[in-house]
This record gives C-alpha cells, structure tokens and sequence, in this order.
C-alpha cells in the first residue's frame, strides 16, 4: 500500500490538532513511512517532525508537555516547543505587495481569494516562531523521502512546494509556510518573500493527485464534518472544506482513496474561533486524539 499524507494549516492549535490524528494514526499506521507528506502551515511543522524520525506515538505527549519515549527524546532532546507568538512590532500602514495587487487587476481569476487577500492585507511585523527554524537543527540535508512544504511567493502569488520544486533550508521552508499573511512577517529566502501556503489553499490535497497512491490520509483542522454553516465561526470552515472536496476528487479520479480528518461540533467547541491561542494546545491534541482513534476504527 502506497500511502501519502496531506496536512493543513491551523494555527498554534492546528499543530494540536495533528498530533491528536498522528498519535491516533500511529495504531494503524507509522506515518513516518508515507511515501509522500504535504504540509502547509501549521501542517509543515508536522510533516517536518515526521521526517526527522521524531515518533508519532509522542506527539500528543510532546504538545501537552509530558515525557517522551527514549527514540522521541533522542530525536528533539531539550528542544523547547512552540511559544506564543511575540507581539508585533510597528504595525505596517501600506498593503503587502503593491505588485501582486496590478498583477491580479489585470487576471484577478488567475489567483485563490486567499492569495489576493494577501497582497492587500498590511504586512505582518510579528516574527515566525523560532520553533519553526528551530526543526533545521533536526536535518543534516532535505530528507531522501518526499516531503513537500507550501508557501506563497507574495509578490507573484504563485504557489511554491518546497522540496518538490524549490529548494530552501527546511526550517526556512517551515517558517515560511507558517507565516501567516498580515499576522507574520515575510520570510525571505532567495530575496523573494513567502507567507502562509493556506493563502493558495488550507490543505494543496490535489498536489497528491497524480503520485499512485492508493491511499490519502488528511489532517485538516481548518475544515469540518458540516456543511451547514450553523455558528459564524462554522463558516469559514464550511468554505475550506468545500475547497477541500474539490481536491479530493482530483485525488479520487486518480484511484486514491482518501480518508479526511476534520472537527466535528463538539471537537470545534474544544479548538475555538482563535487559533492562535497556546493554552488551547493541550486540551485540542486530547480531544483531537480520542476524536481520531474512533474516525480510524471506523474507516481503516
């Protein structure tokens, strides 16, 4: 079975949550043996831990701060986790890319909603994590294994995957695939500056679609289990989720089948409007971790 990973973006208690489904996942399946992961966003933080051996049976004990396994403490050792992010610094007045704006004035339908937002939106001043450049420690090289990290090149709007057709430091991939547009800085590597690869799409599902696999298993936080978009906060979910079906059946026509993980009602009250908050960290991996264990038992 050739099985392939796509994790997306959500915030501080995205990252919460695909500890919570790995450390499900983990009684089925290793998913330090997929043949490919995509991560974008808070999901490149995952897919990076991943690649570097670090276990998934961990992760939930990594995100709540409890001890970890001697191969989990051999791999991040006395590495601090993720931290609140630091407050911003002179708010920016004018919008991120001038350039991106002419560019979509001309070919507006040449680019996601998300990615024009980002060219709008005034450019963030709060610094990336440092847990993020922090995983560089972790990899003497990319990995031999396919890992695929998304940003968006800001000034063009174009979707980038790094490790599949760009090169970068991988911490510097990370970080540039977490930075969240009008919330982060840019981060610059090779003079051109990236945000957040959820401004092009929460998941890039359909990068998965032509690589013959026979099974797709998604980590999605941002998404839902409803399409009825019964609070305010449902509805932007409502949207990544009809975005993420689309890719889906991309992924499908191409023989796959693919298995979504998304919040149902009860594990959205646990994560929250605000998905930048770090308590909510602990309490999102328990929750997401039962949550999964009985969508695996179920489906695989």
């Amino acid at each position: 079975m050739r099985i392939g990973l796509a994790l997306g973006g959500g915030g501080l208690t995205g990252t919460a949550f695909h500890a919570g489904v790995l450390s499900a996942l983990a009684q089925h399946f290793d998913a330090r043996e997929a043949e490919v992961i995509v991560g974008t966003s808070a999901g490149s933080t995952a897919a990076a831990l991943m690649r570097s051996g670090f276990p998934p049976s961990d992760y939930v004990a990594r995100v709540t701060g409890q001890p970890l396994s001697a191969e989990g403490h051999a791999i991040l050792g006395e590495m601090p986790a993720l931290s609140d992010p630091q407050p911003p610094g002179v708010r920016a007045r004018r919008v991120a890319s001038p350039q991106l704006l002419k560019a979509a004035a001309r070919r507006p339908w040449s680019y996601p909603p998300g990615v024009l937002v980002s060219g709008l939106l005034p450019e963030g001043t709060r610094p990336v994590d440092p847990g993020a450049g922090r995983l560089r420690g972790l990899f003497d090289s990319w990995p031999d294994k396919p890992l695929w990290l998304v940003a968006v090149e800001l000034d063009t709007g174009r979707r980038v995957v790094f490790g599949r057709d760009a090169h970068a430091d991988i911490g510097d991939a990370v970080s540039a695939s977490c930075a969240v547009p009008g919330y982060f800085a840019p981060v610059v590597i090779g003079g051109r500056r990236f945000v957040d690869g959820g401004a092009w799409s929460m998941v890039s599902l359909d990068l998965l679609a032509d690589q013959g696999l026979d099974v797709v298993i998604v980590s999605a936080p941002l998404s839902t289990t409803d399409w009825v978009a019964r609070d305010p906060g449902n509805v932007p979910r409502v949207a990544a989720r009809a975005q993420l079906e689309r890719e889906a059946r991309a992924v499908r026509a191409g023989g796959a089948r693919v298995l979504i993980v998304a919040p149902d009602a009860g594990l959205r009250a646990v994560m929250g409007t605000n998905s930048m908050v770090l308590a909510k960290r602990a309490p999102v991996a328990l929750a997401t971790r039962e949550y999964a264990e009985r969508v695996f038992a179920a489906q695989l």
